[in-house]
């Protein structure tokens, strides 16, 4: 059987090997952990067997919007107490109680509300934050992901945490056959140019990490694939040298800062002379989630129209 425990964390994705001897049978043990660079409390599964843990996780709370969705998608919503601001898919999501948002999270509410297990992504958290919630002693799960792959590893690990183990590999493997799919109808295809336009003023774009991944296996080139930062901030210029074909630009929120740009005035790059460019809903491609592959195939389709304009002109 798979039980939680505490342990702290000195490195990045280790993986140990536990050997207990319990009569004449030895029986072992992979520990699946979660882990952050900082000393941090982090709920190990030990897992013999693949069986579920009899762990009960009654109360949960959710500190990223992409985590309130993961827990949805494997049965486990109900058991949110709490969440962050902009945590609104699905729409039961939004009757959630809120302590906090990105950079802010009220932890005197979090420790009166104890949960059993608080559902964060480090990547997405100030370290500031992460020291806070280290204090509380509170057992923390990372949705932090590198690559899209990770998210169904995530939908399992989930499950196995919250005692939903079968339902969360039966969604990790949907997850997956979805982006296997995904993959194999666009990413071989004649590849095109884009400019992916993450925030206008300071013009910023996307770098390496599973962003990039989506666009290649969109078969898009990133024409800032091999910025230093994850989160470039680059010059109209910039722009300008590497003649994207697609312009997209993810918006929020209803949020209208993305037209801020007059990219008429830039009519020598292909992506503006041929009208290529395209607004699609952040919420959907941003968020590591289930619904990260609906994104996706909205990103594909994009680059797929841009392509066959290319062909036809």
């Amino acid at each position: 059987m798979m039980q939680m425990t505490y342990k702290h964390k000195w490195q990045l994705n280790p993986i140990f090997m536990v050997i207990f001897q319990l009569t004449s049978i030895i029986l072992l043990l992979t520990l699946s952990s979660l882990t952050f660079a900082a000393e941090t409390h982090v709920i190990e599964l030990l897992d013999l067997s693949n069986t579920p843990t009899h762990k009960t996780v009654n109360s949960i709370v959710a500190l990223s919007p992409h985590s309130v969705e993961l827990l949805y998608e494997i049965g486990v919503g109900n058991k949110i107490i709490a969440t962050v601001d902009y945590a609104d898919f699905p729409e039961e999501a939004k009757n959630i109680k809120r302590i906090g948002h990105s950079d802010f999270i009220d932890m005197e509410a979090l420790l009166v509300l104890n949960p059993d297990l608080v559902v964060l992504s480090f990547e997405d958290t100030s370290q500031p934050l992460i020291d806070q919630l280290n204090n509380l002693h509170l057992p923390l799960l990372d949705t932090s992901v590198s690559k899209l792959d990770d998210i169904a590893d995530k939908l399992e690990e989930l499950g196995a945490a919250t005692g939903h183990f079968e339902v969360g590999k039966q969604k990790a493997q949907v997850f997956r056959h979805t982006l296997k799919q995904l993959r194999e109808r666009y990413s071989h295809k004649t590849p095109v140019k884009v400019f992916y336009q993450i925030w206008p003023e300071p013009l910023t774009t996307v770098s390496g990490g599973w962003m990039n991944d989506l666009l290649t296996d969109c078969g898009a080139i990133n024409i800032f694939a091999n910025g230093v930062a994850a989160y470039p901030q680059v010059s109209m210029e910039q722009v300008l040298v590497r003649m994207p074909e697609l312009i997209l630009k993810p918006h929020y929120h209803g949020n209208s800062n993305q037209e801020s740009i007059d990219w008429s005035m830039w009519n020598e790059i292909p992506a503006v002379a041929n009208q290529q460019i395209q607004l699609i809903k952040g919420d959907l491609v941003h968020r590591t989630g289930p619904r990260v592959v609906k994104g996706m195939a909205k990103v594909c389709e994009l680059v797929d129209a841009a392509r066959e304009q290319r062909a036809a002109l």
